[in-house]
């Protein structure tokens, strides 16, 4: 009887683990269940196909669309791009998937006016800093004191630094991208690719038209939103978007060890 309850009681908690599809082929013309986060007026629906890509190349000319309701640990993401203007002298990526996006801890008091204030809106980026993202384009390789920018695919966690003055205020915010693996791929313009990314725990595996092309493990975050950026006097052309999510609505699968520990216990 013991063994019936408690095997009851774990299937409850696994089933509250739902797996959840989101599609958009963007053919309707708008942008339901997507937010942007940045550059709203350099990214929209053309033609059936998301377009994100600033004019400017300065520094910051980011374009970030978040999808909306989907915060969760393990995904697969796919999506076409089409690269149709290449900012040559630019390395920081062109074609971006952002996963695991999430806010620091020292920022999350100031989310809300983040949200909401039409006059610092701008700052909105700063809530998804600290990501993985998998990119598509020009890529920064430092090697010793030389620098050269390769045409490929790349993995980078983004990291976000914060000190915080005596009266709780951000003193100073820094974002830097640490390059974690890279792969040569000489993509052409104007062509169709179909990117994938898979997350599940700690590994993390990317394919180009489904030939494997990155294979990893890091720990550095474990959930978060997911985006599609570009921006930098780029120009690139989404389409066909898909993720397939775990959605956590009671109880995170990480903690079912956990819970299994004190299940048992319970019963002893």
């Amino acid at each position: 009887m013991k063994h019936t309850m408690v095997m009851l009681i774990l299937t409850l908690l696994v089933s509250s683990v739902r797996a959840e599809i989101f599609r958009d082929n963007f053919n309707d013309g708008d942008l339901q269940r997507w937010t942007f986060v940045q550059g709203d007026e350099d990214g929209g629906i053309e033609n059936g196909e998301l377009v994100l890509g600033s004019p400017k190349v300065e520094f910051g000319q980011e374009v970030m669309i978040v999808a909306d309701g989907i915060i969760s640990s393990d995904y697969e993401v796919s999506v076409s791009v089409k690269i149709s203007k290449l900012a040559r002298d630019m390395g920081d990526g062109v074609a971006v998937i952002g996963l695991r996006a999430h806010t620091d801890p020292l920022l999350k008091p100031f989310t809300v006016p983040l949200e909401k204030d039409e006059k610092i809106k701008h700052l909105r980026i700063l809530l998804y800093k600290r990501s993985y993202r998998f990119f598509l384009g020009n890529i920064n390789i430092e090697d010793g004191e030389h620098q050269d920018i390769r045409r490929g695919l790349a993995a980078t966690i983004q990291l976000l630094k914060v000190s915080v003055r005596k009266d709780g205020f951000p003193e100073k915010i820094f974002v830097a991208d640490k390059l974690h693996t890279f792969r040569l791929f000489d993509f052409k313009l104007h062509e169709w690719y179909r990117l994938k990314v898979i997350a599940k725990g700690n590994r993390f595996q990317c394919f180009i038209d489904d030939k494997a092309m990155l294979d990893f493990l890091d720990d550095t975050y474990t959930a978060g939103r997911i985006y599609l950026s570009s921006g930098w006097g780029n120009r690139v052309h989404f389409d066909d978007f898909e993720v397939q999510y775990e959605a956590l609505s009671v109880q995170p699968r990480k903690q079912l060890t956990t819970t299994w520990g004190e299940i048992k216990g319970d019963f002893h």
